[in-house]
This record gives structure tokens, sequence and C-alpha cells, in this order.
């Protein structure tokens, strides 16, 4: 009697070791879960981030083709621009990275590149942004008159962002049309479709990655 009494409590002392194992997995799943959808929640705002200031660095570099030259508060608009663009792509590649170690490759979304650092368009575009702002601030000049090589640069700036703004405008009239706010950041979280995007501005970027730009030695404190 005593024997069956000892092998219940300890039929019932495995039974609650693993209820709590049970409970203990299934709570750190939902931590885990919660854990990469905010880390996704910021891949889709850096997203939007890159597309609002994409756009509003395109109306100035439309502006500025069309008048032949631009304010030194305009170039230091463009180059805080780029300069956040830039870190935001960078960290946008750092959450991919995550993404694939974090899940089954025959699943996963993969980007093909082996050049992220020499496609970084806008960094490239931030350098050439604090050099010509420097200069002109040198030369104690209010405005940069575009010719010649800052003629051609800002074309190239503007074509970049027209391409980008036309690429992620056409990807949501396709892939998320008519949805918006919540719903919206909702489907890109689980569509993992910030990869996508982020895969369209590579290819768009690595069309340029032979562009010259005029980039001299700079002191990027003295613009921030």
């Amino acid at each position: 009697m005593i024997k069956k009494m000892k092998n219940i409590d300890y039929i019932m002392l495995i039974s609650v070791l693993l209820m709590v194992s049970i409970i203990v997995n299934i709570y750190a799943l939902f931590k885990m879960n919660n854990y990469k959808y905010k880390i996704e929640q910021q891949s889709y705002i850096k997203m939007e981030d890159i597309k609002q200031r994409n756009e509003s660095n395109m109306d100035i570099l439309s502006k500025s083709i069309k008048n032949g030259s631009i304010k030194n508060e305009e170039l230091l608009k463009l180059y805080k621009s780029y300069d956040v663009i830039t870190g935001d792509v960078m960290d946008l590649w750092q959450q991919y990275g995550a993404y694939k170690q974090s899940s089954l490759p025959i699943f996963s979304k993969k980007i093909k590149t082996n050049k992220i650092m020499e496609n970084d368009i806008h960094g490239k575009i931030k350098e050439y942004m604090s050099s010509t702002l420097n200069r002109e601030m040198k030369d104690e000049q209010n405005k940069l008159q575009l010719k010649n090589e800052d003629l051609q640069s800002f074309k190239d700036m503007y074509e970049i962002s027209s391409r980008i703004y036309e690429y992620l405008n056409k990807f949501n009239e396709e892939t998320l049309k008519g949805i918006k706010g919540e719903d919206k950041e909702k489907k890109v979280i689980k569509g993992h479709y910030w990869i996508d995007m982020l895969e369209g501005i590579y290819d768009i970027s690595d069309d340029y990655v032979n562009v010259q730009w005029k980039i001299e030695a700079t002191d990027i404190q003295s613009i921030e």
C-alpha cells in the first residue's frame, strides 16, 4: 500500500514538473515571438522613414536642379536626411542578418548580395553632401551654384530618389493596395515585406555603384 502511494506521488511529481516545463516553454516562445515582432516593427518604421525622407529629398533636388542653385540651409537638410537614411539602411541590413540566423533557410527570404558596403549609395551621397557643405562654408557662399560636376551629381541623386520613390509606390500598389495604418504595419511584418523593399533599394543602388562623387576631406563635426 505504501509503495503504491509512493508511485502515485512520483507520478504526480513528474506530471507537475512536466506541466511547469510546458508552461515555461510556452512563455519563452511567447516572449521570443514578441521580441521578433518588435524587431520587425522597427524594420517597418525604418523603411517608412526611408520612404518619407526619400520623397522630401526628391522635392528639394527637383527644385534645386530647376533653379540651378541650392541654398546652404537646403544642403544641410539633404546632408542630415541622407545621414539618417544611411543609418536606417545599415540597421536594416543588420536586422536582415539577424532574421536569416533565426529563420529556417528553406522558409526564409533571401537577398542575393555580397557587396553591401560597396553598394552604400546613400552613404556616398552623404559624404558628397558633407564635402560640398564644407566647401561652401570655406568660400563663405550662401548657396551652391549647380554646374558641371555638382549639377551632374544632383541629377544622379534625383534619378536615384525618383527610382526608389517609383519602386516603393509600385510595391505598395501591388502588395499593400488599400491597406493603411496598423493593418499595413501588421501585413508588412507578417510577410517580412520590408526585406523585399530593402532588396529593391539595393538593386537600384547597385546601378549607381560606379558613379563618381566629388568628395574632399571634411570635418563633419563642423557641419553638425
